[in-house]
């Protein structure tokens, strides 16, 4: 069935790709720290090594990200899970209690999480509603715990067929 103007249909059809769940922070100017939770991560370039994220332009952080010279992106793991509830909570209060490490321009790290990239900001590109934001990656790390899913608006975990 064609659902070419249901835009409700068309988000729907976007969320039958599995993606990961990723957290991205930077420290504002003011020195407090930032973050989101994003599934719109992927790779761009091994060399140089160059990662991309899409950030809503309506977003009230955007101004904040956009003018970041760094920041990082940390893809959770299935037992960070309940982390979700800590990492959407309001800005004053979303880093209390959650385990960080800082990174390249102070910018927090999840601990433990399946990867870390510590980033400075390449170029920002305006597409349609969202900024994309590339970034160089200056650092990374490895864990190795399996990564949570996000799949037709619901959370998961990864299963790699033997």
């Amino acid at each position: 069935m064609n659902h070419a103007n249901d835009t409700l249909s068309y988000r729907k059809a976007l969320g039958r790709f599995p993606t990961g769940v990723a957290f991205v922070a930077t420290q504002a100017p003011d020195g407090s720290d930032i973050g989101i939770l994003i599934n719109s991560f992927t790779s761009v370039s091994l060399d140089p090594r160059l990662v991309l994220w899409s950030l809503d332009q309506r977003s009230s952080v955007r101004a904040i990200f956009v003018g970041a010279s760094n920041f990082a992106i940390s893809i959770l793991t299935g037992a960070q899970r309940q982390l979700l509830a800590e990492l959407s909570r309001p800005r004053e209060t979303r880093f209390q209690g959650v385990a960080i490490r800082r990174g390249i321009g102070g910018a927090p790290v999840l601990v433990d999480a399946a990867a870390g990239f510590e980033c400075t900001c390449e170029r920002v590109i305006s597409a349609g509603d969202h900024d994309l934001i590339m970034g160089r990656v200056e650092n990374f790390e490895l864990c190795d715990l399996p990564p949570l899913a996000f799949l037709a608006g619901q959370y998961g975990h990864v299963e790699i067929a033997a």
